[in-house]
């Protein structure tokens, strides 16, 4: 296992040098995000089941536990994830650039042009995110969890 180096809140690898790219890029946002913005971390504890992000170019997918001492990011999709994401990696670099206020509680983000090429992907089923509307808060604290944007 290789572990992101956190003060509060570690993001771990579980595959470690193993761990395939989607694993790789979500748990090195997810570590820079909780050591760059430490409010992060109390919303990554209210996240109570694993989410899975696939990406469709590379073919291969990570699921990220989030427990209230650390996240654990699997390769492959682990358990029963209560939210999917299935994207490209360039939307998955877009998301991580929206800009989410109150823990992903206001996506402000979406309202920009970056954010309604996200909601187009969404609207046109080239960005799918399974448990959207059933698991909406889920959804929301995790891309407010890999934004690289300031909340």
């Amino acid at each position: 296992m290789t572990t992101v180096e956190s003060s509060t809140y570690p993001v771990t690898l579980y595959d470690g040098e193993g761990a395939n790219g989607v694993a790789s890029i979500v748990g090195m946002l997810l570590g820079q995000n909780v050591e760059n913005y430490p409010s992060r971390v109390k919303f990554a504890r209210k996240i109570p089941r694993p989410v899975s992000i696939y990406s469709t170019d590379t073919d291969s997918a990570c699921t990220i536990v989030f427990g209230t001492d650390e996240a654990i990011v699997y390769n492959d999709i682990v358990g029963r994830p209560s939210v999917t994401i299935k994207a490209s990696v360039d939307q998955i670099l877009d998301v991580s650039q929206l800009s989410m206020k109150a823990g992903g509680l206001i996506p402000v983000g979406f309202f920009t042009t970056r954010g309604m090429t996200v909601l187009g992907g969404i609207l046109t089923h080239k960005l799918v995110v399974k448990g959207l509307l059933t698991h909406t808060l889920t959804a929301l604290r995790t891309i407010a969890l890999v934004s690289v944007v300031e909340s």
